[in-house]
Formats: C-alpha cells, sequence, structure tokens
C-alpha cells in the first residue's frame, strides 16, 4: 500500500515591512538627503526627492509629522540667528520646500479625504507663495527682478570663460545671457516649482507604500481639481491688470497653475498611448521629453484645460471597451 502525503496548504506570505524610523532619526535622515542639492551638483537633483520618504513613513504611523520635521527647522532657523546664515539658511529653505510643506499636505489630505487634484492644488499653490516670500524677502529691498537680474549678471561674468571653452563668441554670448536674463528676472521662482511638482508627483505613487490609506489612481486618470480654473483666470487678470512685484508674483502663480495643467496634460495623452503601446517606463519618458521641447508645454497645458471643462480621455463604450 503506498501512502500519500497530504498536501499541506501554502500560507501566504505577508508584503515585507518598511522598517520606520523615529522622529528624530528621520528628520535628520531628511536634512541629510535634502542637504545633497546644495552639496552635490546635478546629481543632489536625484537624492534630495528621497528627503520626504522617512518623515512621510513616520507620520503615517498615526503621529504628527512635526515631531520628526519641528526639531530641525528650529534647529536650523537657531543656526541662522547665531550667525551661520549663509549654510542654515539655504538648507532651511529647501528643506521647507522639499519636507516639510509635502510632509504637511500629505497629513491633511489623509485626514480631511481631498482628491487627489485637490491636493496637488493646494501643496503646490502653497509651495509657491512660500517661495515667492522668501525670494522676496532675500531681495528686499530692492525688487525681486532687480535681485534675480544682478545674481545673474554676477554668474555670467564668471561663466565667460567656459562659454568661449564650447565655441561661443563672446558677442553671442551676451546676447543669449540678456534674453536669459530678461525671462528669468521674472520667472525664476517658478522652476523651483517645476521641480518641486517633480517631485510631489514622484513620491504620489510610493505613499501606500508607506502606510496611507489614500487610494492614488494611475496617472492618465489624473485630474486637477474644478477651482483650478478659477485660479488660472484670477492670476491670468492679475498679471495683465498689475505691474512691478504683485505682476512678478500674479506672473509666477499663473505658471505654477499652467504647470499643473501641464501635467493634466501628460496624463491625458498617456492615457490614449496606454491603448496602443502600454504604459511602460520608455512611453512614459519618451511622452515627457517630447513635451518638453518648445513650444509644446504651452499645447500640453492647453489640452489640461480644455479636459477641463470637457473629457478628452478614451471613453468608455457599452462592451466595456475604449474608443
Amino acid at each position: 500500500m503506498v501512502s500519500q502525503s497530504i498536501p499541506t496548504p501554502e500560507t501566504e506570505t505577508p508584503p515585507p515591512r518598511i522598517p520606520r524610523l523615529g522622529a528624530a532619526a528621520s528628520g535628520l535622515v531628511a536634512l541629510l538627503l535634502a542637504g545633497a542639492i546644495l552639496a552635490i551638483p546635478l546629481l543632489g537633483l536625484l537624492i534630495a526627492p528621497m528627503a520626504l520618504l522617512p518623515v512621510a513613513h513616520f507620520q503615517a504611523g498615526g503621529t504628527s509629522g512635526v515631531r520628526a520635521w519641528g526639531p530641525v527647522v528650529g534647529l536650523l532657523a537657531v543656526a541662522s540667528a547665531a550667525g551661520m546664515a549663509d549654510f542654515a539658511l539655504p538648507l532651511l529653505a529647501v528643506y521647507l520646500l522639499l519636507v516639510v510643506v509635502p510632509a504637511v499636505s500629505i497629513e491633511a489630505w489623509a485626514r480631511w479625504r481631498w482628491s487627489e487634484g485637490r491636493w496637488t492644488a493646494v501643496t503646490v499653490l502653497t509651495a509657491t507663495i512660500l517661495t515667492l516670500i522668501a525670494v522676496a524677502a532675500v531681495a528686499a529691498p530692492v525688487s525681486p527682478m532687480e535681485a534675480v537680474a544682478g545674481w545673474l549678471r554676477s554668474q555670467a561674468a564668471s561663466a565667460s570663460e567656459l562659454y568661449e571653452a564650447f565655441g561661443m563668441t563672446e558677442g553671442r554670448a551676451d546676447l543669449a545671457l540678456d534674453a536669459a536674463e530678461r525671462m528669468a528676472s521674472w520667472v525664476l521662482p517658478s522652476m523651483f516649482v517645476a521641480y518641486f511638482v517633480a517631485v510631489l508627483f514622484w513620491a504620489r505613487p510610493r505613499l501606500g507604500l508607506l502606510g496611507y490609506p489614500m487610494a492614488t489612481g494611475a496617472f492618465e486618470d489624473f485630474q486637477n481639481d474644478e477651482w483650478l480654473a478659477a485660479a488660472f483666470a484670477l492670476a491670468g487678470i492679475a498679471t495683465l491688470a498689475l505691474s512691478g512685484t504683485a505682476r512678478w508674483a500674479a506672473l509666477n502663480l499663473l505658471v505654477a497653475v499652467l504647470i499643473l495643467y501641464f501635467v493634466q496634460g501628460l496624463a491625458i495623452i498617456r492615457a490614449h498611448l496606454a491603448r496602443w503601446i502600454g504604459r511602460g517606463w520608455l512611453v512614459r519618458w519618451g511622452v515627457v521629453l517630447l513635451s518638453l521641447q518648445v513650444p509644446m508645454p504651452l499645447f500640453v497645458a492647453a489640452l489640461g484645460v480644455a479636459d477641463s471643462f470637457h473629457s478628452l480621455r478614451p471613453r468608455v463604450d457599452e462592451d466595456g471597451g475604449t474608443e
């Protein structure tokens, strides 16, 4: 008689648990990662987004994130007042932008159950306003435009030898720098906001892994909140009607809104491409790189604005397919 072994039911392996750091460790690790953007040229731009993760993971356990980032902010503020402002103030600004503002907004999203569109709009506009206040405070008593133009002129003078090494004549270099100075003196804060939006959307699909209850949908389903259209109209009118520093602030708010609509336009393009060539990394980066070529950003942002009033996504037919 041959005995048969009775198979035992397999137990499911639980998902790996990400170790949660304490409050002090989370804040300090976030500080080290955020500081990479100032200490490591170019590569720091890729390292700094990870600064949000330890603080966001800490507060996902049900504890307020203030316990993690609060002491670090206080320490940097004290260092700034104690004569180390050249080092501590830039680090404080980066820490506030990349860690504190997103962490507070994620905590508010989890508590008040916002939609994804409302969360991104509130977070991005808050970061834009704080950036404008910081730039205006550093530039005082002159206007932000004059301060940024002076900084660009000083940087251009030190980079003249670099342009000559690349074969650019002095006259062509001066023309290029004059054009960059005119534009950047007005929209430099928007460049920081664009980077902030990229960090936010990089962290967005990882919130579930960190332990948050909010369900983030596929990127092609992303849509801005309806009231962003009102912010777009108000910022546009203010840009045309105001002058000086007030116009500078309104213009940067308008650009921040357009960046959000640009993201929505990317979501529309990806929703259509996903039907034909999938959702691989090549599709994602290919669409982004093509959409950044001038004048494509304005066209993609216009798609996002139009989608807020009439859906441009693939429609679902009665059989469950798309058309």
